[in-house]
């Protein structure tokens, strides 16, 4: 009867704890226990009515906003770890385009209800990839509401060194970083339209879920490139977005396209072309720089490609290796479409 009552006891002290941990009071409790964490490079963060941040001398802010809205930008029951981690990581992307380091973070979020175990999980994702590149997150916003997150990210560049979409001149090199197409053959494999072999469906939704953003070779392209943006709605859709601002066109090389050698053998380019979610940088940069971005890419680890040029043709052109014109459609992801 002693054993007994000891393991009642133990029992009733282990559902105490466990109660404890999942009460949450209020949102504030919310913020207190799953977002807010030491900062390391900010004057005011979380805990007041608003974040104070401090530039240095005679260089800019750069600002960019980002949402994730549950069933648009990421399929119901996504491993909230893997969320956490991308709903940075997209943003992230967005401020390397520029050239520019990331250093502060705003989180809002609607959530169904409050979950711990999620809220956990999705926090610690968020700032394993914070950690990963210095990010302090400085403030932001909780409500209930069906599952969406959006992120303002901010960050640092000398002045005038911004890299704009606007900058390409005719003759520079297109370059892009990684592989492009993995990202939406994951999708399309968790949607059931696509088979692939275990090992490369494990690789594609990896790359779907936890992109990883090039943050640090962002950071050295404004010595070279004149242009560059993020591949997050596809290479051609994001390219235009260059020609158009640049008033330039572009030939691009089909047998250049890094993609995964299931999509040349199939000839389903179009996962590489007008797939999204790949969150590469694509830029442009005079050949005469060629060298110094190989050098780069060998030292940041980063795989490049050269995969065309910046003509003064106002479209997009796309050639065989006999030279001929292979035929695409123009269609990036695009929300209102």
């Amino acid at each position: 009867m002693g054993l007994l009552l000891k393991l009642i006891l133990i029992l009733l002290k282990l559902l105490g704890l466990k109660n404890k941990s999942i009460m949450i009071t209020s949102e504030f409790e919310l913020i207190k226990r799953y977002f807010t964490k030491k900062n390391r490079q900010t004057k005011l963060g979380i805990g007041d009515d608003a974040a104070i941040i401090q530039i240095q001398k005679n260089h800019e802010l750069v600002i960019s906003s980002d949402m994730l809205v549950e069933g648009i930008h990421f399929i119901k029951n996504t491993n909230p770890s893997h969320l956490g981690w991308k709903s940075l990581a997209v943003n992230l992307s967005d401020i390397s385009a520029m050239g520019a380091q990331p250093k502060w973070a705003t989180l809002s979020i609607s959530l169904p209800k409050v979950d711990p175990i999620w809220l956990k999980k999705f926090s610690q994702g968020f700032f394993k990839c914070a950690k990963k590149f210095n990010i302090d997150l400085i403030g932001g916003d909780t409500t209930k509401g069906p599952l969406s997150i959006s992120i303002t990210i901010m960050g640092e560049i000398k002045k005038n060194k911004s890299l704009l979409r606007s900058g390409a001149q005719i003759g520079d090199d297109i370059w892009v970083t990684g592989e492009l197409g993995n990202a939406s053959m994951g999708l399309a494999c968790l949607q059931r339209k696509l088979k692939l072999s275990p090992t490369l469906k494990t690789k594609c939704i990896k790359s779907l879920q936890t992109p990883v953003p090039k943050v640090f070779f962002g950071l050295t392209l404004p010595r070279y490139a004149k242009s560059c943006i993020d591949v997050s709605d596809g290479l051609i859709q994001d390219l235009t977005h260059i020609t158009k601002s640049s008033k330039v066109g572009a030939t691009l090389f089909i047998e250049k396209i890094p993609c995964n050698a299931a999509i040349k053998t199939s000839k389903k380019y179009h996962y590489a072309l007008n797939g999204g979610d790949d969150y590469e940088l694509l830029f442009t940069a005079p050949k005469k720089y060629s060298s110094h971005i190989q050098k780069i890419s060998k030292k940041t680890k980063i795989i490049t490609t050269r995969i065309g040029v910046i003509t003064n043709q106002p479209s997009i052109s796309i050639l065989d290796r006999h030279g001929k014109l292979v035929s695409f459609k123009n269609k990036g992801y695009d929300h209102f479409a």
